[in-house]
């Protein structure tokens, strides 16, 4: 489902936004400085706590960023869409990766070196302006992840993930997904999940199926995933 001719994009601008396709000039300036790669289904592209030496753009495919929290558990926080830069933050500060990058598709990219971007960037004023709105809108959407985590009920944040994959992976209004994966994505437990999935299909909102959920009343979901209602 395409965000520029869906009346319901605007509602939760920060996930998408993020993982929207960056500006073409963007793309076009860094075409030249990068170099091919690919992903099989379920390779990682890299791992939480790896060192950052470049920035990558999704040609084509689908990518999942996830992190691990120090008791194991998996949090799945977003998926890539073609056209979106990422891995710029941890290549920056001189950190390590902070999330673990995994191929949901066969993907295709371009990896652009640290050292080669730090160059060209040095010579490059409006790249590093283009570069700097990047990570400032990567920073505003970390922001509003650490708001719903820490202040927004269950129910809340599955409204809003469904609403959110129905427009990036969705196909005829239904979602393929199981339910212990959909719990990873909002940090909550499978159990808790099902009891929440089962409360919006006996209000008409889904339809759950073995390992995908149809979104009957999309207008509904999106009233339940609006900050402040429980």
């Amino acid at each position: 489902m395409s965000d520029s001719s869906d009346p319901h994009a605007d509602r939760f601008p920060g996930v998408l936004g993020v993982s929207r396709a960056a500006p073409g000039k963007l793309l076009d300036k860094l075409a030249v400085l990068g170099t091919e790669n690919t992903l099989r289904k379920g390779q990682d592209l890299f791992r939480q706590g790896d060192e950052a030496d470049a920035l990558y753009v999704l040609r084509d495919g689908l990518l999942e960023i996830s992190t691990l929290s120090g008791d194991g558990r998996r949090l799945a926080h977003i998926l890539l869409k073609p056209g979106t830069v990422f891995g710029e933050i941890a290549l920056f500060d001189g950190g390590r990766r902070s999330a673990t990058v995994t191929a949901k598709a066969h993907s295709r990219l371009l990896k652009v070196r640290g050292s080669r971007l730090q160059e060209e960037l040095r010579n490059n004023p409006d790249l590093a302006i283009d570069l700097l709105y990047l990570t400032i809108g990567r920073l505003r959407w970390m922001s509003e992840e650490l708001n719903d985590y820490a202040f927004q009920p269950v129910g809340v944040r599955l409204a809003r993930r469904l609403v959110y994959l129905l427009q990036t992976v969705g196909k005829d209004g239904a979602i393929r997904i199981g339910q212990g994966e959909l719990a990873e994505h909002i940090g909550a437990t499978r159990e808790t999940v099902s009891k929440s999935l089962t409360a919006l299909k006996e209000r008409g909102i889904v339809e759950i199926g073995r390992g995908r959920i149809k979104v009957r009343d999309l207008d509904a979901l999106c009233e339940l995933g609006a900050p402040g209602v429980v």
